[in-house]
């Protein structure tokens, strides 16, 4: 009886141990986009032959540090936040999701990432193969 005992105790303590939570899944959903963002990285790329050109780094300060707050009913708020500029550039506007695509006031991205943190989007041209606009914007 004290084996069983002590392989049943074994056991328990065995199985008892906390295991990793599995990583969060971030869908793609105005649930869980929605929340404050800062632009973090932008980039151009004119076309398929050309090599992507940093274009965060042409932005004024002022620029560099609004909140962008997409609301989960569907509108959002840009907060010119930190260094304001002169006239500051507050502004609001509706956006939504749908499946791999980001439509903000009538102008649609697709997401290229989403990982809970950060949301990166890119709107191509379709007349020109290879034209594209990347926006990274980071959770804060």
């Amino acid at each position: 009886m004290k084996k069983f005992t002590i392989l049943f105790l074994s056991a328990i303590f065995i199985f008892s141990c906390n295991k990793k939570d599995p990583a969060p899944t971030c869908t793609k959903s105005a649930a869980s986009i929605s929340g404050s963002y800062k632009i973090t990285a932008m980039t151009y790329k004119a076309d398929a032959a050309s090599s992507e050109a940093d274009v965060f780094s042409l932005l004024d300060a002022c620029e560099k540090d609004d909140i962008y707050t997409f609301q989960q009913n569907g509108t959002y708020q840009l907060k010119d936040a930190g260094l304001v500029c002169n006239p500051s550039d507050d502004d609001n506007g509706t956006w939504s999701v749908s499946g791999n695509t980001m439509m903000v006031d009538g102008d649609d991205a697709s997401i290229e990432n989403f990982d809970c943190n950060t949301l990166v989007l890119v709107n191509t041209d379709t007349q020109t193969p290879g034209d594209k606009f990347k926006i990274t914007l980071t959770r804060q």
